[in-house]
């Protein structure tokens, strides 16, 4: 399998990148070295593999049918995830004052808040990495997802608003990723962004048993230092800057149980509460980007 090597921050330049942790994939077993640049503090999964290496990273499934949660516990896992699709839906209105419009998403997953925001009247695009996610999406919710390749062909200013929910870490090249999503949207458009904080309580907390780390899915793991850095770069203004509690116990939830290895449904969940309140919601954070005014 060919890896890749970084050497330098892609947002500071800088060489500083210290050992942070070695976090091992909950999919393939693999063991990845997570790097810390100490000028901007973005986190570096190290030798990720390469794009044609990443289908091996992601989980097979021949059962494109959907199928419902039996157990209570799922079910209510399930709940939680709908109603962050709906949280997401109102991010975008109030962040982007409109009631609909038409909507690109960077790396849409299995396709719900692709669906969600469609029967909300807006008309939804996407694409997606994982081909097994990008086949469910089509066939469950009848979109039209396409592969992430094809990110670099989309006609500029073709978007009202761009969404990448903690995605954009998964770009291979960040810096031409995030130029080309801020091409996307329209002048007077709007750029949502959103990630697991790096450097927030949680990570610290769950060390490598954190769920956001997700590497080598995720290349790149952002500070708010780093990533305000990058899209300053990138000539692009922070409208405004929110936390997701929502997202934030979600996370805690799925950590609380890699750290302890089993399922104890009452322990979990008043300890990842528990956590997700002591890190005062840093976990997971939105930013809404415009272009800069000239």
């Amino acid at each position: 399998m060919t890896t890749t090597r970084i050497d330098n921050c892609p947002i500071c330049g800088g060489k500083h990148l210290i050992h942070r942790l070695s976090y091992t994939d909950h999919i393939s077993g693999q063991t990845f070295e997570i790097l810390s640049c100490s000028d901007c503090k973005l986190h570096i999964t190290q030798q990720a593999p390469q794009l044609q290496h990443m289908s091996n990273f992601y989980a097979n499934s021949d059962a494109m049918c959907y199928q419902p949660a039996k157990e209570s516990y799922d079910k209510w896992i399930a709940h939680l995830h709908n109603d962050w699709n709906k949280e997401q839906v109102r991010i975008v209105q109030q962040e982007a004052d409109r009631a609909s419009g038409v909507l690109f998403e960077m790396g849409c997953k299995q396709g719900f808040f692709a669906n969600t925001i469609r029967n909300s009247g807006w008309i939804a695009h996407a694409v997606e990495h994982d081909a097994t996610a990008r086949e469910y999406a089509n066939k469950r919710f009848l979109l039209q997802i396409e592969d992430a390749g094809r990110l670099f062909d989309i006609h500029p200013r073709s978007y009202n608003v761009v969404v990448a929910w903690d995605t954009l870490g998964e770009a291979i090249d960040l810096n031409r990723t995030i130029d080309k999503l801020s091409q996307l949207i329209v002048a007077d458009g709007t750029l949502i962004v959103a990630f697991h904080n790096a450097t927030c309580a949680d990570a610290t907390h769950y060390g490598a048993a954190w769920s956001g780390w997700n590497a080598p899915r995720k290349r790149w793991h952002f500070s708010p230092e780093a990533f305000e850095m990058l899209v300053d770069k990138h000539n692009l203004e922070i409208i405004n800057c929110q936390q997701s509690a929502r997202r934030a116990f979600i996370t805690a939830l799925s950590s609380q149980q890699h750290m302890e290895g089993k399922r104890n449904i009452i322990k979990t969940l008043f300890k990842s509460l528990r956590q997700a309140r002591a890190s005062e919601n840093q976990t997971y954070i939105i930013y809404t980007l415009k272009h800069k005014q000239q």
